[in-house]
């Protein structure tokens, strides 16, 4: 993303000369979600915000059961009923440090998050834990788009069929979700949106904090 990623606990400068660390910051982890339909780049923008971030990056999906997986591949929509134990082990991971003691103590997950009830299941652990900063990235862009990416890709369990389906369900955030950055992707290349990601995501956590970081 053009900026030298750092390691978990690298110091952080801002304008005034002020370091912290990013492990020690105002004793809170960060949460970054990466959501929005089947194949509109989710993995691959939050490995590039990761890496841009020195955060630890979660592929969501690997968290869904063998059901879930096996319908998918089959082209069946998952139900609210078949989400929800997913969003609650997505939920219930936001609290577990890394086991890695080298590994960023701040995450960016992917998840499709299409509804706002299935946000909301994902903002629980930051009410429920108290030093969450859960935040969210909705990648937009038309179903059409989407439809021809997922038929390009090779090797994933979701198809093209499933895109469809997700938009019938799709809530896209609304005004009051003040907790979500909605980036466009279409009509652009991946590069650029990971970049648009990087930076909207560094003047948000600027913004939350009061303060100015440059992540070295």
């Amino acid at each position: 993303m053009g900026d030298i990623p750092h390691q978990a606990g690298t110091s952080i400068t801002a304008p005034n000369g002020d370091t912290s660390r990013t492990d020690q910051h105002h004793g809170h982890r960060w949460i970054w979600f990466v959501t929005g339909p089947t194949a509109c780049g989710k993995t691959t923008i939050a490995k590039a915000l990761a890496a841009d971030l020195g955060f630890t990056f979660v592929e969501g999906d690997d968290y869904h059961p063998k059901a879930n997986v096996e319908k998918m591949s089959r082209g069946e929509p998952l139900t609210d009923a078949d989400r929800a134990g997913w969003l609650e082990a997505l939920r219930d991971h936001e609290t577990v440090q890394p086991s890695d003691p080298s590994s960023s103590p701040h995450l960016v997950m992917t998840c499709s998050a299409l509804k706002r009830h299935y946000r909301d299941v994902l903002r629980e652990g930051g009410e429920r834990a108290g030093n969450l900063r859960i935040r969210f990235v909705f990648l937009d862009a038309p179903e059409e788009v989407l439809v021809r990416r997922a038929a390009e890709r090779k090797g994933h369990f979701a198809g093209p069929n499933l895109v469809h389906s997700q938009f019938a369900v799709l809530e896209r955030p609304g005004e009051d979700e003040g907790d979500v950055l909605v980036v466009r992707t279409d009509g652009r290349g991946i590069e650029d949106t990971e970049r648009e990601v990087g930076i909207r995501v560094r003047e948000a956590m600027m913004e939350d904090d009061g303060s100015y970081l440059r992540l070295l």
